[in-house]
């Protein structure tokens, strides 16, 4: 189930609005409504961690154009905010801060990146420094560029031909290179392409084009590596497109007439003594930022920092035109970029409000930046029984409904759709969903019997092959404080004349390192204050439940997992450093098998009582299903975080009927 967008042109702006439109189903018309190219600049941030404007990218692109002669051909395949240090200090409103730029600039001829980072207030360089060997995210313009590379190359369109198709109709799916060797250079910027046949048609991956694998040389445009392992029979039918539609559905509006219950002053969140901030990230995409429960006018933190680190996606399938595919959506093509722009009663209820993004384009100032637009949504929902009991004597029943509040992003990144949301409960809980939807990446085969043996037969000629999904986040707790300590808690038998008991037993998590799930000890981790202790003595403490967790079944050599250390074990906790965001690294598109992400960050290092990051990782791993095809229905997997003796008793006694 994957892959990514290409476009029919190299000019950025015309790149942008392709790979927005295409989002949306492909319409022109759907321009208007999705990812429009900014014209403004935007508010001024009012908050150190404020996302960047419009006029702070172009602030930032200025100041390394001018700093710098750049190469033609340099690109920026990302401009974030370089977030302030944690332990830069506390901010209030009125005070005054500082805001710097972080930006990657990629010299393609040279292929050499760089980090940069600006000062936006002094308009400064500050840094500039050099990644040797460091390949960036896939960015903007390559897809085009790879595009017109793959159409322009005559042994790609004389295949298409021997298979009875116009070139020009045929639809290249671009994708980092993986694995797989390559005739060129080593260290050479590489880009591998699919073909899917489009026509005059919608939905390209259900119709693939077997057999075919393009390298391109991306330093210099031109392809290095050409593989046609023989044809197999391609659909050009319709498919994914309902022919009549139900007519029994009644009208189901949600309203809130009064207005929402939850206050928002610029992107900053307060919802049923929940305080929270709504930012957004290029690569992580939605980010949420200083997370606490306020109780006696005093906010009580518990998370600084939650968001998306890493989805790796290997396929299972013993075909080498296979074998290479296993991505790294966020740490190889910059997921955040590829929002999807939300509608009510579409992706969410029509009670929603949105929060908008700004991204950089990669061409510096002669392509500016572009508009996000309901990148977040965040709404009220029903959340069923919130608690109740009845009266043993009296029969009188004491019971409350629940209201949830929603937290959502969705990212399009090729054929797949990923769905994030955030769900802040009243009992001082949360839920962290990933649903899963869109069209499985096809595999075209000649017989069932091609299809059957790792994968399932989802339609004529075409299969679904097995695979999985781990999906990484970086939860930087803060409960009561940053001095935090971690607990593994086991349930097991305890040995009594009646043969009933059980108990939960602890082991403190003292270093830095990771750990399996045991369904069987019903096993989940306590994140608890070194300092802070409830009305009983106990220390405070949130629990993180697992959910959703799977184990690779490819090889512990296989080298993209080598490059997925979070694959292996779904639970980590390190020391808070600021420099390491990302499970899989900075840098995971070409880089090499092992070392990088959490197998450097968890060094062994002493976290008893000190400021620590978790790290958990669900998984889902996917046997197609013929239902599957051509649309997926989505799928959702998840888990908990939740208070235990965070509290003093039930925070939600004092919810009204």
């Amino acid at each position: 189930m994957h892959r990514r967008i290409a476009t029919a042109t190299t000019a950025v702006t015309a790149a942008l609005v392709l790979l927005v439109t295409a989002g949306l189903g492909g319409a022109a018309s759907s321009a208007g409504r999705g990812h429009a190219l900014a014209t403004a600049g935007g508010p001024a941030p009012s908050d150190p961690l404020d996302p960047l404007t419009a006029d702070e990218i172009q602030t930032a692109f200025t100041v390394i154009e001018q700093s710098r002669r750049l190469a033609h051909g340099t690109f920026f395949p990302i401009v974030r905010l370089d977030e302030p240090s944690k332990t830069a200090g506390a901010w209030t409103p009125t005070a005054s801060f500082g805001r710097r730029a972080f930006a990657n600039v990629f010299d393609r001829g040279a292929n050499t990146l760089y980090e940069a980072v600006v000062d936006l207030k002094t308009k400064q360089l500050v840094s500039w420094t050099p990644r040797p060997g460091a390949q960036p995210a896939v960015y903007l313009s390559e897809y085009g560029a790879a595009d017109a590379a793959v159409h322009a190359y005559a042994p790609f369109r004389k295949a298409m031909r021997d298979r009875g198709l116009d070139p020009d109709d045929v639809y290249v799916d671009v994708w980092a290179p993986g694995d797989a060797p390559s005739s060129a250079p080593a260290g050479t910027r590489l880009l591998r392409a699919l073909a899917f046949y489009r026509g005059t048609l919608p939905n390209p991956y259900d119709r693939p084009v077997e057999g075919i694998v393009v390298t391109v040389d991306m330093n210099h445009n031109k392809v290095v590596d050409f593989v046609d392992s023989g044809i197999r029979p391609v659909s050009t039918a319709m498919s994914g497109n309902a022919e009549s539609e139900r007519t029994d559905l009644k009208p189901l509006v949600v309203t809130q007439p009064d207005g929402p219950s939850f206050r928002i002053d610029g992107r900053g969140v307060v919802w049923q003594n929940w305080h929270f901030r709504v930012d957004y990230s290029p690569r992580d995409g939605l980010v949420l930022h200083r997370i606490g429960y306020e109780q006696n006018g005093v906010v009580r933190p518990i998370i600084y920092r939650l968001a998306l680190s890493e989805i790796y996606v290997p396929y299972g399938i013993d075909d080498p035109n296979w074998t290479w595919r296993s991505a790294f959506d966020v740490g190889e093509y910059n997921l955040g970029q590829f929002a999807v722009a939300q509608e009510t009663n579409v992706d969410v209820p029509g009670n929603a409000v949105f929060f908008d993004g700004v991204l950089a384009g990669d061409t510096g100032t002669a392509g500016g930046s572009y508009s996000l637009p309901h990148a977040v949504a965040m709404y009220e929902r029903d959340g069923g029984s919130l608690w109740q009991r009845t009266d043993p004597t009296t029969f009188e029943r004491d019971a409350r409904f629940a209201r949830e509040l929603v937290v959502k992003a969705a990212y399009f990144i090729g054929n797949y759709t990923y769905e994030e949301e955030f769900v802040f409960h009243q009992d001082g809980s949360i839920d962290v969903h990933v649903n899963a939807t869109g069209s499985v990446l096809a595999q075209g085969i000649n017989t069932a019997a091609d299809g059957n043996r790792y994968g399932t037969v989802v339609g004529p000629n075409i299969a679904a092959p097995n695979h999985q999904h781990f999906v990484n986040f970086r939860i930087d707790f803060d409960v009561d404080g940053v001095d935090n300590r971690v607990l593994e808690e086991n349930t097991a038998s305890a040995p009594n004349a009646a043969g009933n008991a059980f108990v939960t037993e602890e082991t403190e998590l003292e270093t830095e390192q990771a750990r399996d799930a045991s369904p069987a000890t019903n096993r989940n981790w306590v994140i608890e204050s070194a300092s802070k202790v409830n009305a009983l003595g106990k220390p405070t403490a949130y629990e993180l439940e697992p959910g959703d967790t799977g184990a690779p079944y490819s090889s512990p050599a296989f080298p993209a997992l080598q490059r997925a250390p979070f694959a292996k074990h779904p639970f980590w906790v390190t020391l808070a450093k600021d420099p390491e965001q990302y499970a899989a690294g900075d840098y995971p598109n070409q880089a090499a098998a092992g070392g990088g992400g959490l197998s450097a960050y968890s060094s062994s290092e002493n976290v008893d009582g000190k400021d620590v990051v978790i790290w958990y990782t669900l998984a889902l791993t996917h046997h197609p299903r013929v239902e599957d095809y051509p649309v997926m229905p989505t799928e959702t997997i998840g888990f908990r975080i939740v208070p235990d003796g965070f509290f003093d008793g039930n925070p939600a006694l004092d919810v009204p009927k």
